[in-house]
């Protein structure tokens, strides 16, 4: 999807994926129509304009059920003249506008019985057919003309398509993770798309298509697919009596063992999101995989290398659990040394404050990468890595300043940044290996604004890698910004698809972690906000509770369905992953630390 295409007028969602009952399958066995997968039907929208509704109030209620997109935005249309609403085009992607929308009446002078609004909002990005968030926050103003009809009034002119606010968007919508593979194949990279919810006998079959459109843009040079460009479905999935969906895919040209492998992965990765457990997996009516029929997420799992299976961010197997990465220890940089979050000292020299730690990561292997100071008020600092326990060694990059290192999910790769302004890595070749630096292309930052000029004081505070390993989480001048990781079959890394996250209400941040690969949490500065979830795309914003935080919050840690782990002024605290400003959920100290710690979670 180009970008080009995001930038249309206001138009509203495209759905047309959402037509079609499930269809029979080539095979013995009977099907039904999946009707177990998916969420509630879409929340009731505004019947229509109450017969005594001014013109602002008929605008505003037209906004209000834009986001039903039930049988070609019925709702909606209610609010227009019969004329408007059998030309109205309504095919395209939506306008995403923030909840707050005014309306007020035009400038201009209108005869009797008609009138003039004008809609005005902040717009968050668009919604593509793909289903891709595509972030843009811009000002909205649109004008609207009505006629009075009948003792009402209607809207007789409008652009086309419309605007959607984003809770309409999300009542009517639920997030879907399409899987995908890096660009070397070596590991699974999940992308984000928004699934209407009805009609819900549908959500497997445009779930699947989703899947065949591909990595999105986001993911440019980070993921590809398995699926050939072409592929369709030969029929809508459907559900045997057994529960295993079937799909039967199309159109895919001659496929090697390796591939069928792969397209199964993705398939049974990505319908494991909507409640999908067991996959029949078929190409025009044959086995894609003739030894394993019928697949689910533990046969993946199984079939994927340690160190891959165990990342916290897959799929979890139905049967067997979690991976178990959440057993892995929180390291944290308190005064020069480093400790569990237990309060033990961690081991080796690193716990004892051989090399006065200012901060640390382990990768999920059990290898550390420390930020070491030369000495009390040194100008310099040195990356040093090892297996943890260990004396560490020289990886060759240092600085005035470091940033907190982060691992790639497979531990090869270990990243940070210099003096605020150079983004860099180490890569070795084998656990425990010794690791040496690498070039980074970040001239996809500097496009984006997000690097300083020559000369100027660097900007780069922190850096994550998300636990997929496909993109790279950025704080500059107190915003958040996520790259994709865009890699060659040379060992070269390029940032590229810069996205703002959120810049309008993200500001003052300090420090950035992934709790999961399509959300981060972002903590600074402000007294009214200290610690946020966001979601990658930059949709959805949510503050987390204040209680007990004094800020700036100046650290965090986060991973996967694990407790989220902050330093402010007053010491260091924890928060269950699920918490949220209206859950009741504070924030609990843990003992022993003070203020000024740098947690860590592996990674």
């Amino acid at each position: 999807m180009s970008r080009t295409r995001t930038a249309l007028p206001l138009v509203l969602l495209v759905l047309a994926v959402l037509t079609g009952a499930c269809a029979t399958v080539p095979g013995s066995s009977d099907v039904t129509v999946l009707r177990r997968v998916g969420d509630a039907a879409e929340p009731t929208a505004p019947p229509g304009p109450a017969r005594d509704a001014g013109p602002l109030e008929t605008v505003r209620g037209w906004v209000l059920a834009s986001g039903a997109t039930a049988e070609r935005h019925q709702a909606a249309r209610a609010f227009l003249t019969p004329q408007a609403a059998g030309t109205w085009d309504d095919g395209a992607a939506p306008v995403v506008v923030n909840d707050q929308v005014d309306t007020v009446f035009g400038d201009a002078p209108t005869p009797a019985g008609q009138a003039s609004v004008r809609i005005r909002a902040t717009a968050l990005g668009v919604l593509t057919p793909e289903g891709v968030f595509v972030a843009g926050v811009r000002p909205v103003e649109v004008e609207v003309g009505l006629t009075e009809q009948n003792g009402g009034w209607r809207i007789s002119s409008l652009p086309t398509g419309t605007i959607v606010r984003r809770s309409d968007l999300r009542a009517s919508t639920r997030p879907v993770r399409t899987w995908f593979l890096d660009t070397q194949r070596a590991g699974p990279v999940s992308d984000p798309r928004y699934l209407a919810t009805s009609p819900s006998r549908s959500v497997p079959t445009r779930t699947m298509q989703y899947l065949l459109s591909g990595p999105s843009e986001a993911l440019a040079g980070a993921a590809v697919s398995a699926l050939p460009a072409g592929t369709t479905l030969a029929s809508d999935v459907a559900l045997t009596p057994e529960g295993t969906a079937v799909v039967d895919l199309s159109r895919t040209g001659p496929l090697d063992d390796v591939r069928r492998r792969e397209i199964a992965q993705q398939v049974a990765f990505t319908l494991a999101g909507i409640g999908v457990e067991r996959v029949r997996l078929l190409v025009d009516g044959q086995p894609l995989l003739p030894a394993t029929p019928e697949i689910g997420v533990g046969d993946v799992l199984a079939g994927l290398p340690p160190e891959i299976a165990r990342r916290p961010d897959l799929p979890v197997d139905p049967v067997g659990g979690g991976s178990g990465a959440a057993d892995l220890p929180v390291l944290v940089a308190d005064g020069g040394r480093l400790r569990l979050l237990s309060g033990e000292p961690a081991g080796g020299p690193a716990g004892r404050g051989t090399y006065r730690a200012v901060s640390a990561s382990s990768s999920g292997a059990g290898d550390v990468a420390v930020v070491a100071e030369d000495g009390p008020g040194a100008a310099r600092a040195r990356l040093l890595t090892g297996p943890g326990g260990a004396e560490l060694t020289p990886s060759g990059i240092e600085g005035r300043s470091l940033a907190r290192p982060s691992w790639t999910p497979d531990g090869t790769e270990v990243w940070s940044v210099v003096d605020s302004t150079t983004v860099v890595r180490a890569a070795r070749d084998r656990p425990g290996g010794s690791v040496r630096p690498l070039p980074v292309d970040a001239s996809g930052l500097a496009a984006a604004g997000v690097l300083a000029p020559p000369g100027a004081p660097g900007t780069l505070a922190a850096l994550r890698v998300s636990p997929d390993g496909s993109r790279l989480a950025v704080v500059a001048s107190g915003r958040v910004f996520v790259a994709a990781i865009a890699r060659d079959g040379a060992g070269g890394a390029r940032l590229g698809s810069v996205t703002p996250l959120r810049p309008e209400s993200l500001d003052q941040v300090l420090d950035v972690g992934w709790t999961r690969t399509d959300q981060l949490v972002a903590v600074g500065n402000r007294a009214d906000r200290p610690a946020t979830l966001v979601s990658v795309d930059g949709l959805d914003l949510e503050p987390l509770p204040t209680t007990n935080l004094t800020p700036p919050v100046t650290a965090v840690a986060a991973s996967p369905a694990r407790p989220i782990v902050v330093a402010d002024q007053g010491g260091t605290w924890t928060l269950p992953l699920g918490g949220s400003a209206s859950s009741g959920d504070v924030w609990q100290a843990v003992p022993g630390f003070a203020a000024g710690t740098v947690p860590a979670y592996p990674g």
